[in-house]
């Protein structure tokens, strides 16, 4: 008997892994179209979002925002631009993560497996589509849980949910409407961009350059550095990006100098959603944490940044 639910259990997780890896492929790879959602606990918006599976294994997504301020970016499979209208320019460079309804890419697939666990979740229906979850549960409290509803027809990501330990939705992002294998014009992927707007360029950086401030930083297991980059019209600013492969960190450092610098200290945690952010003032350094963490892991990675500069080799 025990043999058989041991077998039994390792076929449904062999089976959870092969829609997960269905669903990469379906997000990335169909082309279609709809109204996206996202709700927090301060409000919701919504965007348009264009996607294209391309014949050579890439894709092209360009998602509008519908409402608050006029946004719109294009994604490729490693680059991004991003237009904002309302300060006239266009922000591009390379990307670190997976399409826009699903965050998975498969190159980060057994990162997730080491550190969340899979359980199928419940069934219902999204966008007027049958759909049952994934859930990719965090049990040591140092991030979130998701669940991931996926239209049993098409294996498309419908709607991914952010919870608490307690089972609490802190957050959501899903389809209100749309068409799985539409098609779509050149057009529909393209920024609608002047040609006087700014541009500038995202470069990303290598990483083997590693301030001191950073060298006691303690992540949660499973989070590693990613991608470092330059931050666009900042002289001297940089962006470093953190992922456990769904749950992403980015933490952006500025050096100060002179009569600027202040006593070590982390600042209050701020929450929108599933996403926290806070301060560091360090004695060389400003940092700025921004993750889709929990806020007590949040308040210990800031901490970890403190230690004083005349401690920092």
């Amino acid at each position: 008997m025990l043999a058989a639910v041991a077998v039994s259990s390792a076929e449904a997780r062999e089976d959870l892994e092969a829609q997960v890896e269905r669903m990469i492929q379906a997000a990335r790879g169909m082309t279609y179209e709809g109204i996206l959602v996202h709700g927090t606990s301060v409000g919701v918006e919504s965007m348009r979002l264009y996607h294209r599976g391309e014949s050579d294994g890439g894709f092209r997504e360009r998602l509008v925002m519908l409402t608050g301020p006029a946004r719109e970016l294009v994604r490729e499979a490693d680059g991004i631009k991003r237009y904002h209208p309302e300060v006239g320019q266009v922000i591009s460079g390379p990307r670190r993560s997976g399409t826009a309804i699903f965050n998975l890419a498969e190159k980060d697939l057994q990162r997730v497996r080491d550190h969340y666990r899979l359980k199928a979740g419940p069934s219902g229906r999204v966008a007027g589509r049958e759909a049952r979850a994934v859930e990719f549960r965090a049990e040591d409290g140092q991030r979130f849980t998701y669940r991931v509803w996926r239209d049993e027809a098409t294996d498309l990501p419908l709607q991914t949910e952010v919870m608490s330990k307690d089972g609490k939705v802190m957050e959501t992002f899903t389809f209100a409407a749309v068409s799985p294998d539409g098609v779509l014009d050149d057009g529909d992927l393209q920024l609608n961009v002047p040609e006087d707007a700014r541009k500038l360029e995202r470069r990303e950086l290598g990483q083997e350059e590693h301030p001191p401030i950073l060298e006691g930083m303690e992540l949660p297991p499973g989070f590693r550095l990613d991608a470092r980059f330059e931050v666009p019209g900042k002289e001297g600013g940089t962006h470093f990006f953190y992922t456990d492969g769904l749950a992403t960190l980015s933490l952006f450092l500025e050096q100060v100098e002179g009569e600027s610098r202040q006593g070590s200290k982390v600042g209050e945690i701020l929450q929108r959603g599933a996403l926290h952010a806070c301060s560091v003032n360090n004695e060389r350094y400003r940092v700025t944490l921004l993750g889709e963490l929990p806020g007590p892991a949040l308040r210990k990675i800031a901490t970890s940044l403190t230690k004083p500069a005349d401690e920092e080799s």
